[in-house]
């Protein structure tokens, strides 16, 4: 899953929103960089300034062909009639946002095939462009053909069967038929991916002992795709944990709210110290006026501590941060792992009232008491294993 709280929303596609990961901004840079110093190298009469012209498109084709393979993914989950919240584009690559929980093995495969395939498709147009351009100036042809390679490395790097990668999404989704168990399948699809990452890893350390400095980026990438397996895999764990439950059986009652006019100063010595915490809602007499976190406050200078009032502190809450009591606990992992303006945090409310707030520590305190619950409660939690069970 994509981190969206270090993301920028850069654009809207047919109804899809396309966000940018601030690390792809590195990436971006050391690709033309990259394409840039190759034309000089090959090409040095091609001229510096027509040179870095031309590795600008260069790039802007690469990822142009990046999210169009995301975009794919997008599509056919929409076709298979299931929600996409997004594409975002990150350092290594892009992810697409997808209702898991609505997928069937069936649809899991077709969506994560469909992406390799696309990458394969766009190689083979690149590499028409490439002998149709044969004519033209050398570096041009070159920069399309070499543009046609990457899009078939893309398209079979993806295909190892190991999550995150696409690879790992068919691979899961053959499991499941097979098992008639997600969690199990996720499992098994996560050790791949570790696997595959571990075993990447010690490849660029080889190259790296050999001298290839390039084996730097193998280990990164190796690095990269273990621990979002794992994440991933912990994501997934959430969602069993919480299938069955809403938001108002999973929430913090009652919530403790600091009232518009009290000063920075009492704030924190009143509540950010008194309790321990570091969110709180302000409220405007019964309504929510925003949250408060400490960074708030400490942009304040110390001797205006006692004449600004926490009011004047508060950030508005994203609209995807309120929700009903009724609301399944799912949907709020989600907004809490996208929603950096609401500090983490998402608040319960009950027309009109608040009534409850979760956090982060909240869904870890209740993923930890998990097991003891169905040991507690036997009955209980095979009726909810039977339930989560995706067969």
């Amino acid at each position: 899953m994509a981190d969206r709280s270090k993301s920028l929303r850069m654009a809207r596609i047919s109804g899809v929103d396309i966000h940018i990961h601030i690390s792809w901004l590195l990436i971006a840079g050391l690709v033309v960089l990259g394409f840039w110093g190759q034309l000089e190298t090959e090409h040095p009469s091609f001229g510096s300034a027509r040179a870095f012209t031309l590795a600008l498109a260069g790039a802007a084709i690469f990822f142009g062909s990046v999210l169009i393979h995301e975009l794919a993914h997008a599509f056919m989950a929409r076709h298979r009639g299931i929600e996409v919240k997004g594409i975002t584009l990150y350092l290594f690559g892009g992810a697409t946002e997808a209702d898991a929980s609505s997928q069937s093995p069936a649809d899991e495969f077709v969506i994560a095939i469909v992406g390799p395939l696309t990458s394969f498709v766009l190689a083979g147009l690149l590499a028409v462009a490439a002998l149709l351009t044969a004519g033209l100036v050398a570096p041009i042809p070159e920069m399309l053909g070499n543009l046609a390679v990457i899009n078939v490395v893309l398209g079979l790097f993806n295909l190892a069967p190991g999550l995150p990668l696409d690879g790992g999404r068919v691979f899961r989704s053959i499991a499941w038929a097979a098992t008639g168990d997600f969690a199990r399948a996720t499992s098994l699809a996560t050790a791949a991916g570790v696997l595959l990452g571990y075993l990447l890893m010690v490849a660029g350390l080889i190259a790296i002992w050999q001298q290839n400095m390039g084996g730097m980026w193998i280990v990164l990438i190796g690095w990269v795709i273990s621990q979002s397996a794992r994440q991933n895999q912990f994501q997934e764990t959430l969602r069993s944990t919480f299938a069955e439950l809403s938001a108002g059986e999973a929430m913090t009652q009652p919530v403790i709210t600091i009232p518009a006019e009290t000063s920075a100063a009492e704030a924190v010595r009143d509540y950010f110290v008194r309790h321990n915490l570091t969110v709180f809602p302000v409220m405007d007499g019964d309504r929510v006026l925003g949250l408060l976190n400490i960074a708030a406050v400490r942009s304040v200078p110390a001797d205006d501590l006692w004449r600004t009032d926490v009011g004047q502190l508060a950030r508005s809450v994203p609209p995807a941060s309120v929700v009903a009591p009724e609301t399944p606990m799912p949907e709020i992992i989600e907004a809490l792992a996208f929603g950096s303006e609401s500090k983490g945090r998402v608040l319960v409310v009950d027309h009109g009232r608040l009534v409850g707030i979760i956090s982060p520590s909240d869904v870890l305190r209740r993923r930890a008491l998990a097991d003891l619950a169905v040991a507690a409660n036997p009955d209980e939690g095979a009726d909810n294993g039977a339930e989560v069970s995706r067969s």
